[in-house]
């Protein structure tokens, strides 16, 4: 009696472990999916149509990328 209790509950509590464990998975992805949106998208619809025009001033020719200065 005892040995089919103790398999029971065994069972019970390695199931609840296991989707506790996927449950913070969940949420730990969602959280740094969160965290590098943040980060990366700082640009607006407006803010990107003008990087995108610079991008493509910067393809023809009509301006130079920004090549920083040279440590010396």
């Amino acid at each position: 009696m005892f040995d089919r209790w103790f398999g029971t509950v065994t069972e019970v509590i390695a199931a609840a472990a296991a989707a506790a464990a996927v449950i913070y998975l969940g949420y730990e992805i969602n959280r740094r999916q969160k965290r590098l949106r943040d980060l990366f998208f700082v640009l607006g619809p407006d803010s990107a149509v003008m990087a995108e025009h610079l991008e493509e001033l910067a393809r023809r020719g009509v301006i130079r990328p920004y090549q920083g200065t040279a440590a010396g």
